[in-house]
């Protein structure tokens, strides 16, 4: 609202000097300006570029079809590592009964050979006593032949077929 009608405005123009450092600032606003807007836009671009490569790896990331193949996988390998455990401790137990049934079997060769020895020794006392009383007695026995082949005998081998050579007619 004019409050005062009756009193003229008065309009001054400015002088050239004011007008020309008016636009001598008007244009360093304008450089300044257009200096934001061009960071900005690279600034933008620079954004584009990041938005589109992370959009290209976001696109290769596995999908939930994957996801949830890798849990049945993970359960698959959770259950073959259980199936291994319990056979390799089925396999430790069969290696332990198997060294304690090898120790069993050494023990049980050494007690065979102990029990041969003493066989044998007991037999060779049985046959000194025997010589002995022999040549006390002055009996002339004929001596025990050991490991000794008789050539004179024929030998057969288990079909009745002679091991000498056939003589030729």
């Amino acid at each position: 609202m004019n409050i005062h009608r009756w009193r003229k405005l008065e309009g001054s123009d400015p002088s050239t000097y004011e007008m020309i450092q008016k636009i001598q600032t008007l244009q360093r606003r304008l450089i300044s300006k257009t200096e934001e807007v061009v960071s900005k836009e690279m600034s933008i671009q620079e954004k584009e570029k990041l938005y589109i490569e992370l959009k290209q790896i976001l696109a290769r990331q596995p999908g939930p079809e994957v996801a949830e193949q890798l849990q049945i996988y993970q359960q698959s390998l959770k259950d073959k590592t259980k199936q291994m455990k319990a056979l390799s401790s089925e396999l430790n137990m069969c290696e332990a009964q198997n060294a304690e049934y090898r120790y069993e079997i050494e023990s049980l060769v050494r007690e065979l050979h102990d029990s041969k020895n003493k066989y044998y020794l007991q037999k060779r006392k049985e046959r000194n006593l025997k010589e002995r009383e022999r040549h006390m007695t002055g009996g002339m026995m004929p001596p025990i032949v050991t490991n000794q082949r008789q050539e004179n005998l024929s030998r057969f081998t288990g079909g009745g077929f002679s091991l000498k050579q056939a003589q030729k007619a």
